[in-house]
């Protein structure tokens, strides 16, 4: 269990020494280039493609650890041919629950903190405040071409890079310390909402890292959470785009920290599809095993 302890402390060393790293580089980029002007820094946050690309570098830093866990038997990485079958049930369950976890977005968003959390409860919600504006500059695409790229930054990068590292190397990390699948998907799913550092959205995207990781755990290739995550990602990516363009019902209101007004009706319904395909997806999985 020791050695297992000693992987963890090694794979949170990594990343962060390539954060690290990625910072200094992108600094002594702007000091060899004559500085950072607060003209400069003004031009920087208003160049969306340029921020973008380094929102993207910093989420490939999550695939750093795998020059450290490629040599250990215990994190290879399976990649079976892709079921089209599989697909489609992966896709049809990230899209329903998609929906019913619209009601605990809201849910979460309407939390209140005691008097005594008073202070937490103003620094999460500044916070909150401060990537929202940031989000909705970055995904406020003024053509297509912008839209295509933030496809890639957005969806296509986090979907792999997340998944690689929270479902691929620390599930299975916690999973080899606990021996308990459950603590370990519930486990990975918290540090992976927890790191996006937006309180008011934590428990429903700590809930779709708990789907994320079991169709890991079930399918024992790590494309199905990818393809999830990018899912999920792009989905919501082209809603805002397409509501951004007047291409929606105008009654059809589309928010970054919101999710849509959805009837009750439908979310129930919702529900019993999303428990009918994950039943579906969990017996496919294990038949596909047992061949």
């Amino acid at each position: 269990m020791s050695n297992h302890w000693k992987e963890l402390r090694i794979i949170v060393l990594i990343i962060f020494s390539a954060f690290v790293l990625l910072n200094l580089v992108i600094s002594g980029y702007y000091i060899i280039s004559g500085g950072i002007s607060s003209s400069g820094m003004e031009n920087l946050l208003e160049d969306r493609v340029l921020m973008l690309s380094l929102n993207s570098l910093s989420i490939m830093i999550f695939i750093s650890p795998y020059f450290y866990v490629n040599k250990l038997s215990n994190y290879s990485i399976k990649i079976f041919p892709i079921n089209s079958t599989l697909v489609i049930l992966v896709l049809l369950s990230t899209f329903f629950f998609m929906i019913l976890n619209s009601g605990v977005i809201e849910w979460n968003k309407s939390i209140n903190f005691p008097e005594f959390m008073n202070s937490f409860e103003n620094w999460a919600f500044n916070k909150e405040k401060e990537l929202e504006k940031i989000t909705i500059f970055l995904i406020s695409f003024e053509n297509n071409w912008e839209f295509l790229f933030g496809i890639l930054s957005i969806a296509l990068i986090p979907g792999i890079c997340e998944e690689y590292l929270f479902r691929g190397v620390l599930q299975k990390n916690f999973y080899l310390i606990s021996k308990n699948i459950h603590i370990a998907v519930w486990l990975s799913a918290f540090f992976f909402s927890a790191l996006h550092l937006q309180f008011y959205g934590f428990f429903p995207r700590m809930l779709l890292g708990v789907l994320f990781g079991y169709i890991y755990y079930w399918s024992g290739s790590i494309v199905y959470p990818m393809i999830a995550h990018i899912f999920n990602n792009f989905f919501s990516l082209t809603i805002f785009y397409f509501s951004q363009k007047g291409l929606l019902n105008e009654n059809f209101e589309v928010s970054i920290n919101s999710s849509p007004k959805i009837p009750m009706v439908l979310i129930i319904i919702s529900v019993v599809l999303f428990i009918g395909f994950m039943y579906l997806l969990r017996k496919y999985f294990l038949d596909n095993e047992k061949r």
